[in-house]
């Protein structure tokens, strides 16, 4: 470990959610930052493009390729980054799932899923990270929310009941363990340009007016320069400028837009002596 891994300034990290969107561009920037980031995802391949790309540009990076929303695979992340990297000083989560529908439109397995993923398996990861911050006093826990979790957006069902919950763990993360070295943070978009996103085309808004996810790992970088004496948060909301970006208002008219098109197809479909289809976000 390097004197400023011991100093805290460059803890090991991982990053759960990386193969893609805000986590691949928080790894990326740990990465530059100086920590070794451990990669963790369901997409193997895209992980390992992650990996390479840091390793490319002088960085470090494990790929560990596991379904954090599996038993056990929380507890196996968190050794496999301590046996290839080190002890983790830094956790991010930004691994997520949505199902966007009112609350008597959504199914049991959807709310299930979007509350394991979104609210447990940041919960089993900080349980399996804490005891050796609170043992070497310092660490941090970065948490990303939803700013949909800090309002109430008719149609946002289990994700916005499980953002809204991510925020809680983090403030009881952070009280429980601010005089001990280790912060906790929730940094909560509004509308960022990912795949999980309405495309801004759809929705009449420029693209330009939509964070990225460089938007978000600029944010978590800042929050990291911040020194020991400086709390921030623990929750951050970052939200684009523009009021026609708002994430509520993009959430509501992207449900909607999708709702009138399930409508036309349905009518489409049994004009032409077909079955309902039944459509799945991955």
């Amino acid at each position: 470990m390097t004197d400023d891994a011991r100093a805290g300034r460059h803890p090991v990290a991982l990053v759960a959610g990386a193969s893609s969107g805000i986590g691949a561009a928080v790894a990326r920037r740990l990465a530059a930052r100086g920590s070794a980031v451990a990669l963790v995802g369901r997409r193997e391949p895209e992980l390992k493009e992650v990996a390479e790309s840091i390793r490319a540009a002088g960085g470090t990076a494990l790929s560990l390729a596991l379904d954090l929303a599996e038993a056990g695979a929380p507890a196996e992340a968190v050794a496999a980054t301590a046996a290839g990297l080190g002890p983790v000083g830094l956790l991010v989560c930004s691994a997520g799932a949505i199902r966007l529908a009112a609350v008597h439109e959504t199914e049991e397995r959807h709310w299930e899923r979007q509350l394991r993923v979104n609210l447990t398996v940041p919960f089993l990861l900080a349980r399996e990270v804490l005891p050796g911050m609170r043992e070497r006093g310092f660490g941090w826990v970065v948490n990303i929310g939803s700013g949909v979790g800090s309002e109430v957006v008719p149609g946002s069902g289990g994700y916005g009941v499980s953002k809204h919950a991510v925020h809680r763990l983090t403030e009881l993360i952070h009280e429980e363990n601010r005089d001990l070295g280790i912060r906790a943070v929730t940094v909560a978009p509004g509308w960022v340009s990912t795949r999980l996103a309405a495309r801004p085309a759809d929705l009449g808004v420029p693209d330009e007016e939509v964070l990225d996810a460089e938007d978000i790992a600029d944010t978590v970088a800042w929050l990291l320069d911040r020194p020991a004496r400086m709390s921030v948060g623990p929750l951050v909301r970052v939200e684009p400028s523009a009021s026609r970006a708002a994430a509520g208002d993009a959430m509501t008219r992207h449900l909607t837009r999708s709702r009138a098109e399930g409508a036309r197809h349905l009518t489409r479909s049994r004009a032409e002596g077909a079955g309902p289809d039944t459509k799945e976000t991955p």
